[in-house]
């Protein structure tokens, strides 16, 4: 340790209607809205849970697992569609190697 430590930062877009939770505790959502974030959400899970190939054959993006997926860490934005967020608990599939990331510490989902 040289004592220096480095700092990261993730920015994303700004979603103004907040988390799901917040937003459907607002008020009401009409059936095409509540389908509408439904499928949203399903769409984001495929994409997480898809590995992608990259071109040269190695892995683009590998599958990912969310591990504390609920209403406080999904955002809504503007078009009633949603955006997963908090991958701090994620884990990686490595399918050349067949492995999962997990950590030292498997603490999975929101402690209650």
């Amino acid at each position: 340790d040289n004592g220096t430590w480095t700092q990261l930062w993730l920015v994303s877009e700004y979603h103004e209607q907040g988390s799901l939770f917040d937003y459907l505790n607002r008020g009401t959502v009409t059936v095409e809205g509540m389908v509408r974030l439904a499928l949203s959400v399903a769409s984001g899970l495929a994409h997480l849970h898809m590995e992608i190939v990259g071109t040269q054959g190695n892995v683009g993006k590998p599958a990912i697992a969310h591990r504390d997926l609920k209403s406080k860490n999904i955002l809504v934005k503007r078009n009633e569609t949603c955006a997963i967020a908090d991958l701090g608990l994620a884990v990686k599939h490595d399918s050349v190697l067949n492995t999962i990331d997990i950590p030292q510490n498997p603490r999975v989902g929101t402690r209650r």
